[in-house]
């Protein structure tokens, strides 16, 4: 399992714990670009004595080398940085991949109405906003399917706890779904999602 963008690595410590209860034997690799994270989390691991089942290096996670695993986890990697860990999953053939986005800036930035119609979504910066959330996350989704992955946006858990609380949830089926309609999108709203240069 390799979970990117871990900082504090709370996820990364759950998950390796539920995975070893239920008798997995489990491999763990924090990624996070702050060496602090890396020594804190490594310090963890060697006082809890699972130094032999979690590594923690400190590097970006688009330049982390690609390792064929099973499952990866991103929990509120900000911006472009969801993208380079779905970037990064996809092309380490991961059967599982977990991710649930935080902010968007990337899109939310780029994009401007796809007609006249569209003009009173873009009058209010909250409401657009949200819709290049949703649209960004679209997108990511529909990406992985074209990449052969049954790939699904949920709610993982209440918008009470945070406003961030979707979550892709994606595993590799190996049938790649028709671009058309993706393509279709992108040309209506004059987009390049910045995951899709990632797979080019």
């Amino acid at each position: 399992m390799v979970d990117l963008g871990c900082g504090n690595a709370y996820l990364t410590f759950a998950v390796h714990r539920y995975l070893s209860i239920k008798g997995k034997d489990v491999r763990v690799v924090g990624v996070d670009n702050k060496p602090e994270s890396r020594a804190r989390n490594t310090k963890i691991a060697k006082e809890l004595g699972i130094s032999n089942q979690i590594e923690f290096v400190a590097i970006d996670i688009a330049k982390y080398p690609v390792t064929k695993t099973t499952l990866v986890i991103a929990l509120h990697a900000c911006d472009t940085a969801t993208d380079d860990a779905l970037a990064w999953a996809v092309k380490s053939e991961a059967k599982v991949i977990l991710v649930s986005p935080c902010c968007h800036h990337d899109l939310n930035k780029r994009i401007a109405p796809a007609g006249h119609e569209w003009e009173p979504l873009f009058r209010n910066g909250i409401v657009k906003e949200r819709f290049a959330d949703l649209l960004t996350d679209s997108l990511r989704a529909e990406l992985l399917r074209i990449h052969g992955y049954k790939a699904d946006i949920v709610e993982f858990v209440s918008i009470d706890h945070t406003p961030r609380n979707l979550m892709i949830r994606a595993s590799y089926s190996g049938i790649s779904a028709d671009r058309r309609n993706y393509e279709r999108l992108c040309e209506q709203w004059s987009i390049n999602p910045y995951l899709a240069t990632l797979l080019a």
